[in-house]
């Protein structure tokens, strides 16, 4: 049964009623569990907006918080970091006099990648952390409380919604809680029946978000609150957020118009996959605790996220009493983001291969590797697809029906931004919101409204190569479609160039020659002190191991505290203030011009066939992963 059938089931809605619409006020749903409530729609609410005229209210005002507090952070760790000849002081009283402009936004982006991302990605997190004393020793610490904006998808979606719902915690304190249990918490299921009772549809989402992200939401200090009663909107509540002192969390998500729909993109480009935003269909949509919606696509128009599965038509509710509040469950945004199971179940009859493998650059590497890791991922996934057509039987509905996050289209009706066939689907199909080949979340971050000046991407995806490292190809692609769609990004090579130039074994600087541009800080995830190439599902992991895999992060971040590349945690420091810089009128320091030289693409190509990566680890090589993996993985 679908939503709006049941709303004409007033007698049973009714008794939900009781709660009025009102502004956030608690980081919970109003339930106190999964179950979204029916409230009287405020008279003062805009529910639909055109994306055209820029960031939220909610945003802009949050923004003016934010900037105020990344000045002080600045001061900690521009001092850390310690770049030659340059005058933090000075620095810091021209961004007290011109908040709005001055101040260096900058983004971190965590990848999708399964377990494996949501730890890599964790690292890299802790390994800016100025609250982590060897981050600080390293150089690298502090840059975390300078960061405006975290966004996530997938493995890294995980890795967001535990930081966004935990209000940026340490990662050691993350640990502490226990919240990387991957045991499934079954008894947790029974909480989506309140919610099919009142209509709302269950799909596969709703499964990933217990399966994936309810252990990681267990609150600290022994608080009984249920981990599936957080929502999204309710950062809003949360006292850190509401003064400014900690980033936003963004998920990133994808459209899907499935076989059957008119203007279906599922599988009908040439290598089997949904199509990239480069070649012109796919809608990319973003989960702010404000507003959920899309910039370009389909669907440029943004909805309030607290009201996310009311029924709209034309922007307005279509019964005044009946708004809906607690849809917006961090576990289900966190399961709509990683919900890629349509990938690994659908087959591409052209060539008989899933649609995942498609995704990244195809070149002969070796010459079975497409092979290999269709091997390696279905072996990992064969379970998983096994026991669709028996969940689906117990929905007592289609495996097709269940494989994409059903969410009611707040755009329906809507002609401002949104094209005549996303106006008339009643509701979206979303997935995992790496199935556009940008398994990196940078699309959020790239619009010029949020005028980012460095964007850090942390990829940690694991399946370009069969080895599990990256090749870069999630990178490129995100340059194509941006390129495609004159958004602001710096150049990118081919997946050979940055192999053979080392460029995903060591982060790198693109975009410092392009001054239109945000910088990009890219860095994949690499063996230093771990061998981090999990299988991107993995059915168990304990403290120990976490904290062994995540430490791989800082070695990495900080290229083993500049002992392998002199001058790195400067250049980091360079990155994250030159746009800034720029935009007082000052000039480029000579310490930052020399390591830009250095350490940022420079345009060099080298296409040749790159040789097979499968590294060993860069600080100890002798430590084959045959002897490393008993004393962690015992």
């Amino acid at each position: 049964m679908r939503l709006r059938e049941t709303m004409i089931l007033t007698s049973f809605v009714l008794a939900f009623c009781a709660i009025a619409g009102a502004a956030i006020s608690s980081p919970f749903t109003p339930s106190g569990n999964y179950t979204p409530t029916f409230v009287e729609c405020p008279s003062n609410t805009e529910f639909v907006r055109s994306a055209s005229r820029g960031l939220a209210q909610g945003e802009q005002a949050w923004l003016q918080k934010r900037r105020s507090n990344v000045v002080p952070a600045l001061e900690q760790y521009l001092n850390t970091a310690g770049i030659d000849g340059f005058d933090v002081g000075s620095y810091l009283s021209c961004l007290d006099g011109d908040l709005d402009s001055a101040v260096p936004v900058i983004g971190l982006t965590l990848s999708g990648g399964g377990t494996r991302a949501q730890i890599s990605g964790l690292g890299l997190y802790q390994a800016m952390d100025g609250r982590y004393a060897p981050a600080v020793e390293a150089g690298t610490g502090g840059l975390l409380q300078a960061i405006t904006y975290v966004a996530g998808l997938s493995g890294g979606g995980i890795a967001t919604t535990q930081l966004g719902i935990h209000g940026f915690p340490l990662l050691s304190d993350l640990i502490a809680n226990n919240n990387f249990n991957l045991t499934l918490n079954s008894s947790a299921f029974g909480e989506l029946v309140g919610k099919a009772e009142l209509g709302f549809p269950l799909t596969i989402a709703d499964i990933f978000g217990i399966a994936a992200i309810y252990n990681g939401l267990i609150p600290f200090g022994g608080s009984t609150a249920d981990p599936m009663s957080f929502t999204w909107s309710g950062i809003q509540a949360q006292p850190a957020f509401q003064k400014g002192s900690i980033p936003m969390s963004i998920l990133m998500a994808n459209e899907v118009i499935p076989p059957g729909v008119d203007g279906s993109n599922a599988f009908n480009s040439p290598n089997g996959t949904i199509l990239l935003p480069a070649e012109g269909s796919n809608t990319v949509y973003e989960f702010t605790p404000f507003e959920f919606g899309s910039w370009t696509g389909r669907v440029q128009a943004f909805a309030e996220l607290d009201y996310l599965g009311t029924t709209l038509y034309g922007g307005d509710p279509v019964n005044t009493t009946l708004c809906v509040l607690g849809y917006d469950a961090a576990t289900f945004l966190g399961g709509i983001t990683t919900a890629a199971i349509n990938f690994w179940f659908a087959e591409n009859e052209s060539n008989g291969t899933v649609g995942q493998f498609a995704k990244r650059q195809d070149i002969p590497y070796p010459a079975n590797e497409d092979t290999i890791e269709q091997e390696r991922v279905a072996a990992i996934n064969a379970p998983l697809v096994a026991d669709l057509p028996e969940f689906a039987g117990l929905l007592e509905t289609n495996v097709s029906d269940i494989l994409y996050a059903l969410v009611p289209n707040p755009f329906f009706g809507y002609d401002k931004g949104v094209d005549a066939g996303a106006s008339s689907q009643a509701e979206l199909y979303l997935v995992d919101g790496s199935e556009t080949g940008q398994l990196n979340p940078i699309w959020p971050l790239l619009q010029p409204e949020r005028g980012l000046d460095l964007i850090i991407v942390s990829d940690n995806g694991g399946t370009e190569l069969s080895s599990g490292w990256m090749n870069g190809t999630s990178l490129r692609n995100t340059y194509l479609a941006a390129e495609a769609q004159g958004l602001p990004f710096p150049k990118i090579p081919s997946v050979n160039t940055m192999l053979n130039l080392n460029y995903t074994s060591k982060p790198v600087l693109y975009g410092c020659w392009e001054p239109d541009v945000p910088i990009v800080l890219y860095a994949a995830d690499f063996p230093y002190t771990a061998y981090t190439n999990l299988s991107f599902i993995v059915t168990s992991v304990t403290n120990s191991q976490v904290t062994d895999l995540s430490s791989n992060g800082l070695a990495l971040f900080s290229q083993d505290s500049n002992r392998r590349a002199d001058g790195w945690t400067q250049c980091i420091a360079c990155a994250a203030v030159d746009r800034s810089l720029s935009r007082i009128g000052w000039s480029r320091p000579d310490a930052c011009e020399k390591c830009f030289k250095k350490y940022c693409w420079d345009g060099t190509v080298d296409d040749r066939q790159p040789s097979f990566l499968e590294p060993a680890l860069v600080l100890d090589p002798s430590l084959t992963w045959a002897e490393w993996n008993p004393t962690v993985f015992y």
